[in-house]
């Protein structure tokens, strides 16, 4: 992971309001990802989502903090916790691997995210962990 100057100081600005080091970041559009340690993701996030709102204020832009994971399912399913992951698929080719997740119709706008910042994070942490492509589905439930 390369760190440049922007990223530093984002990282610590996460971690002077938050008290946690983030593990990795990604900035996507006009939004921030962070990624943290299962056991520092609650004191990351706040209570009742306070750091995340001093976080937003600060910065002027749209905030998400999600646990990290060194499996892709683990992963995905940490990344899209309130969301209903249907079914999860990774298929591999020569040179190339790519991860197929189906969620319910219904929550398509949940998993893309304001301005799409919740699918390209993923995808950009997922070609980054795992060198694996995101390919999102959805199915009608009900």
């Amino acid at each position: 992971m390369e760190i440049t100057g922007e990223d530093l100081k984002l990282i610590n600005l996460f971690e002077s309001i938050t008290g946690v080091i983030p593990s990795d970041m990604e900035i996507v559009g006009e939004g921030i990802v962070f990624l943290v340690d299962d056991a520092s993701l609650g004191k990351a996030i706040g209570k009742k989502g306070a750091n995340i709102q001093r976080l937003r204020l600060k910065l002027n832009r749209n905030v998400l903090v999600s646990k990290n994971d060194n499996e892709p399912e683990a992963f995905l399913r940490g990344f899209f916790n309130n969301i209903e992951i249907l079914s999860f698929e990774m298929r591999e080719a020569p040179g190339q691997k790519a991860v197929f997740i189906t969620v319910p119709d219904s929550q398509r706008g949940i998993a893309i995210g304001r301005g799409g910042i919740r699918i390209k994070a993923a995808k950009a942490f997922l070609k980054k962990k795992f060198g694996a492509d995101l390919m999102l589905k959805t199915r009608r439930v009900g």
